[in-house]
């Protein structure tokens, strides 16, 4: 059989998908170096003499192989999360690799073994079924909220919430400053997790009298200890945390506003409709009020808009995460608040990819 000869065109175009390889095994390095907890040994290390792998094992020299430990390091190396100092064995952590300890705020090390852990890797390795059933078995959806509701894997759900505040901590100190929330008496996050977002509006608003993150049973069970709201010295009598769901307006609570950061996308939109529903009969017996939401998401922008990349990437795993969920245009969200009685008020664009859609109802 007699094949085309390959253009210069097809040749220039393989080093992309090269690199994309490439990358992808620096991803299996650096998800190692975090599951192994091999930060927190690095941490101790002295920044003009470093670490041996020797002293980086110390005393646990039959449980580790030596070379491969070695052989991840160098690839760290090229990851920027370590370092070689003075020879080809000594290794330190740079500003990014100390972030990757088990007990940095950030919780850097829970976002990359949630994203890059088994539950991830195993629901994408199946979407191509979801998206093309080859058989005529059905193919179940993952479902992330299914799980999380139903989860006792404690390990699993101190990974989940680490990685959500990671969210929350990189997208809140602009969306906190952009938008006013001195307006309102009481405030309930949605969803809340830890409650870092909540917590970051709190510290900034003193105004506020009170605030309360409302979850999942299981992630609230986990969380409710307010480490985030007592690091920024809020206030013990100003937070609190109530365990529920938010399809179930009897157990939503009452406020002035409400938040959904990074929820709605993780819904069909027969569930966001009915979200949306909830808080409104929540707040159906309150007379002359004006109920606020600010819905937190990535938003589709027209193309061309240098955002996309980003909300396009997040729509695929929000595919692969739960069923039927995705990213949304500024006026598919409207129409989703059309449809339940709210008012659309304004897009604050604040920091691309995230954008704040604020919209009301009057009691």
């Amino acid at each position: 059989m007699a094949f085309a000869p390959i253009s210069p065109l097809t040749i220039d175009g393989l080093p992309k998908f090269l690199s994309m390889t490439y990358h992808h095994f620096i991803n299996w390095a650096i998800y190692t170096f975090v599951e192994l907890g091999l930060a927190d040994r690095l941490i101790h290390a002295q920044l003009d003499t470093g670490l041996t792998i020797e002293e980086i094992v110390n005393n646990d020299k039959q449980k580790w192989n030596n070379d491969l430990l070695k052989r991840i390091l160098n690839v760290c190396v090229y990851g920027g999360i370590v370092k070689l100092i003075n020879d080809d064995k000594h290794f330190i952590l740079t500003e990014s690799g100390q972030m990757m300890t088990s007990d940095h705020p950030s919780h850097v090390r829970d976002l990359i073994r949630f994203m890059f852990g088994s539950v991830l890797t195993n629901a994408s390795l199946q979407f191509h079924k979801i998206v093309y059933n080859q058989t005529d078995d059905k193919v179940d959806s993952f479902d992330m909220f299914t799980l999380l509701n139903k989860c006792n894997d404690k390990e699993f759900l101190s990974i989940y919430n680490g990685a959500m505040t990671t969210m929350s901590i990189e997208a809140g100190i602009k969306l906190v400053d952009g938008i006013d929330f001195s307006r309102f008496k009481t405030i309930v996050d949605l969803g809340g997790n830890r409650g870092t977002f909540l917590a970051q509006i709190l510290k900034k608003y003193s105004n506020i009298q009170y605030g309360i993150v409302f979850d999942l049973s299981p992630i609230i069970n986990e969380v409710n200890n307010g480490e985030e709201f007592i690091s920024r010295e809020v206030s013990n009598d100003k937070w609190g945390f109530i365990s529920g769901d938010m399809l179930d307006f009897a157990t939503i609570p009452l406020a002035d506003a409400y938040i959904l950061k990074h929820i709605l996308h993780g819904f069909n939109d027969n569930k966001c409709l009915k979200v949306l529903s909830s808080i409104r009969q929540a707040n159906e017996n309150k007379k002359n009020s004006l109920i606020t939401i600010f819905i937190v998401e990535h938003i589709i922008f027209p193309e061309g808009a240098t955002s996309n990349w980003q909300t396009y990437g997040l729509d695929m795993a929000m595919a692969i995460l739960t069923d039927n969920a995705r990213e949304r245009t500024q006026y598919e969200y409207e129409d989703l608040l059309n449809k339940t009685g709210w008012k659309f008020i304004k897009l604050y664009p604040i920091q691309a990819p995230n954008s704040v859609i604020e919209a009301q109802f009057y009691c």
